[in-house]
């Protein structure tokens, strides 16, 4: 899986160890944990009523590790502890494209092993292109840890810290959050100065710790084989379901949103697309064509002066196929990812590979990402695609 774990032991400690074959054990001899990782621990061990706080460093400093090793400080010590895994592109509460809310029952090696709560969909393995949902689900899920009673909320954040929206991000989140303690983690000194300045004189508590000596730098590759086994592990048991689309809420997309075109529509489709026309919903800014092929920038363009609609939403089967999709029931709670297989326009239904219940199931939420029935990813797209 790609992972590492630091472990400290104490004088006189016999430890046993049991790894797979791959594994290995690396003795050092510097101390792997920072020290100010404890004065860190010492900072916020006596807080309680939903104290949150959120990490924020670079890609591969530690935030992680941070994270689990204050988890399980705060859980010793008695305390009621929820985490917040908001890097959806390196989930370890909840699977890829996730916003997850976790809990701890019992002490954890790596974050992974804490307790799924809640989850949050985005809809991809980054937040790129969807800044807004990546910031209501971080909320969402922190204001259910505040419900849930946790005495601590700790928040760990992707490593997206530079360029402009990387900028927007993290200050967006913490304004919408307005944690208790920001904890700027860093390689060497004023790394995120640009961040640290952005959050000076909002009302939060600032520490900066460091990020610990030795660290396994992850490559891309094995940052996407570890999402292939988190989407296997996801759809383990999974099997075909039939979802009609009238019988659930939609969001992130139009197929479903729309009713049958009106006569006056059909009669423009017509004189366009000829007498044959494919399927068509069309709702008051919007008309969905399901079509074989995509049809062209003059014939959508033609159709939107015709019509007068904002958008022309064009897509194939084949855009639809695979393609990644969440469900959650009544309350808005998550139940499981799926993977579109097939739609039937015939009965406006949808085939989707899943583990949901489907008697749980009140609303479908549209990813842009596409999973294979492997947990193999193909391909990403622009949100609302469908």
């Amino acid at each position: 899986m790609h992972r590492a774990a630091p472990v400290l032991t104490n004088k006189n400690t016999t430890i046993d160890i049991r790894f797979g074959e791959e594994s290995f054990i690396a003795e050092s001899e510097r101390r792997l944990i920072p020290e100010d990782w404890e004065e860190l621990y010492d900072y916020i061990k006596d807080k309680r009523n939903g104290y949150t706080v959120m990490a924020i460093g670079n890609v591969d400093t530690g935030k992680t590790g941070l994270i689990t090793y204050l988890a399980n400080k705060l859980f010793s010590d008695g305390k009621k502890v929820g985490i917040v895994d908001a890097d959806t592109g390196q989930s370890d509460i909840g699977p890829p494209a996730t916003i997850g809310l976790g809990t701890l029952e019992k002490p954890i090696i790596h974050l992974s092993e804490a307790k799924l709560v809640d989850a949050f969909f985005v809809g991809n393995v980054t937040p790129a292109g969807v800044l807004d949902r990546s910031i209501t689900g971080t909320y969402r899920m922190v204001k259910e840890g505040k419900q849930r009673g946790y005495d601590v909320i700790l928040i760990d954040t992707t490593g997206w810290v530079s360029d402009r929206w990387g900028r927007e991000l993290k200050t967006m989140k913490y304004m919408t959050i307005e944690p208790d303690l920001v904890i700027f983690i860093e390689k060497y000194e004023d790394e995120l100065l640009h961040l640290k300045r952005a959050i000076t004189g909002l009302g939060a508590s600032i520490f900066e710790v460091s990020s610990p000596p030795r660290l396994r730098i992850r490559s891309r590759e094995e940052r996407r084989n570890i999402r292939f086994n988190l989407f296997q592990r996801e759809f383990q048991e999974a099997k075909e379901i039939s979802i009609p689309l009238d019988s659930v809420g939609i969001n992130y997309g139009f197929l479903g949103t729309g009713r049958e075109p009106s006569k006056e529509t059909k009669e423009v489709l017509m004189n366009i697309l000829g007498p044959n026309l494919p399927y068509v919903e069309e709702s008051e800014d919007a008309l969905l064509l399901l079509t074989e092929t995509k049809l062209s920038s003059t014939v959508i363009n033609s159709l939107k002066l015709l019509l007068g609609k904002r958008e022309i939403i064009n897509v194939t089967k084949g855009d639809i196929r695979h393609l990644l999709v969440c469900f959650t029931d009544k309350e808005g709670h998550y139940l499981g990812l799926g993977i579109i297989i097939d739609f039937d326009q015939a009965s406006r239904k949808l085939l989707v590979f899943t583990n949901t219940k489907e008697d749980l199931i009140s609303n479908m939420q549209f990813g842009h990402i596409k999973v294979n029935l492997n947990g193999v990813e193909e391909g990403k797209f622009s949100p609302w695609m469908v």
